[in-house]
């Protein structure tokens, strides 16, 4: 469990580099007005709640598999939930760059949720 986890931090770490990097070329080369200055929160808060929620299911995963089924769709709708109240809290503070903010975060979402569902699907693939 320790290498997976391990393996799975690094990439999700790697993910989020190479969004915060993309997203610094394309606010300073391609749409400079469009920048805001909190850009680098959202891969980190991605990369932070995506982690915490991968390490619960590979742990709910290992206790009781019949459980599994519940637990992740119990993860998965209290991660919505958590994205939702963050984009609420970000979009009332900052209405005027809502669309950047939006792609950006959808975009970061994407790649993020990507990695965790392939993940999950080959740790319990190999765990059988």
């Amino acid at each position: 469990m320790r290498e997976s986890l391990r393996r799975f931090a690094f990439t999700l770490i790697f993910i989020a580099l190479v969004f915060t990097v993309l997203g610094y070329g394309v606010f300073l080369f391609i749409a400079p007005a469009q920048y805001f200055p909190y850009f680098p929160v959202v891969p980190a808060f991605l990369l932070l709640v995506t982690l915490l929620v991968h390490i619960y299911l590979i742990r709910a995963s290992e206790n009781d598999a019949r459980k599994f089924t519940a637990r992740y769709l119990g993860a998965m709708g209290l991660k919505m939930f958590i994205y939702l109240i963050f984009l609420v809290v970000v979009l009332s503070i900052d209405t005027a760059r809502a669309v950047p903010f939006l792609v950006s975060f959808l975009a970061c979402y994407a790649a993020f949720t990507t990695h965790e569902v392939i993940s999950i699907l080959n740790y319990l693939k190999k765990d059988k």
